[in-house]
């Protein structure tokens, strides 16, 4: 899947996906790879994106969270599944500043 990323974001796109890839490879699997990626890119046509305020493992963990959330992945009957606190953790941020960037994608 190849996306558009406007070129002045193209950096911060990279940044942020090189860290959900990360947390995919070694948490989830291909599927949510492409649809966290998917929601970034869409964050990153934002006219003004978003991701330009904050650090890129806040979004990374928020994108995760936002998929996640949407696609039931706390719920253990599901494959692949994983606890917010496990992706908080992960990328060393704090649950609540997880949550809220986690908002803020779904609203967006």
């Amino acid at each position: 899947m190849t996306q558009q990323i406007p070129k002045a974001m193209a950096e911060k796109f990279a940044a942020i996906t090189s860290l959900t890839d990360a947390f995919c490879e070694k948490m989830l699997n291909e599927e949510y790879r492409q649809m966290i990626q998917a929601v970034v890119g869409a964050l990153a046509r934002k006219r003004p994106s978003p991701l330009l305020r904050g650090m890129e493992k806040v979004w990374a963990a928020a994108a995760v969270h936002a998929v996640g959330r949407i696609n039931f992945l706390d719920d253990p009957s599901q494959k692949p599944h994983c606890k917010s606190r496990v992706i908080y953790e992960f990328f060393g941020i704090a649950e609540s500043t997880g949550q809220n960037k986690s908002k803020e994608i779904r609203e967006a």
